[in-house]
């Protein structure tokens, strides 16, 4: 009898481990299959969440001082686009700002001026429509200042709308 209830007892306690065994390999596979669908979950919601910061990045913030500050970490901010990628344009040789350049040393000298008295100049030079001098007066201004033959004074206003003033770097040297 001592026989008969070792061996059941022995077939027992193995057809239980192996009923585990069983158990535990479903869960197993049920949890990777689970892994995996959360993994190609959060890949979705990291490119959602990369896209959602690109659009907020691009909206202006309003600054509110009665704001409480943020628990969780900002957004990083978006890349800056690459100007400097750019080729800077060649200019034509006995270009405008060649013709000018001696002539506004001659009447700002170590004054401040500002587009609007390049663009009487350029009027005075050659009669035509003023909008078509202011802008080439905003052009002449904007490549002396990108050579540094131009300092920017002050600024007033902002964005595109911006009005500056200028002066020479350096005083015109005498011959």
């Amino acid at each position: 009898m001592e026989v008969l209830d070792r061996e059941k007892r022995e077939r027992l306690i193995l057809s239980a481990l192996m009923e585990r065994r069983v158990a535990v390999e479903e869960e197993t596979r049920r949890l990777r299959t689970e892994l995996t669908e959360m993994g190609r979950r959060e890949t979705e919601l990291r490119e959602e969440v990369t896209t959602l910061d690109a659009i907020l990045g691009a909206l202006p913030q309003p600054q509110r001082e009665t704001e409480a500050p943020s628990l969780f970490a900002p957004a990083p901010p978006p890349p800056a686009p690459v100007a400097a990628a750019a080729p800077r344009k060649r200019r034509r040789k006995g270009s405008r700002r060649e013709q000018m350049l001696p002539k506004l040393r001659e009447k700002f000298g170590v004054g401040v001026f500002g587009v609007e008295e390049v663009t009487d100049l350029l009027l005075v030079e050659e009669p035509g429509e003023r909008r078509k001098a202011y802008f080439a007066a905003w052009s002449l201004c904007r490549d002396l200042a990108e050579d540094g033959i131009l300092v920017s004074v002050s600024e007033e206003g902002t964005g595109k709308r911006v009005k500056r003033t200028y002066k020479f770097a350096e005083p015109a040297k005498a011959a």
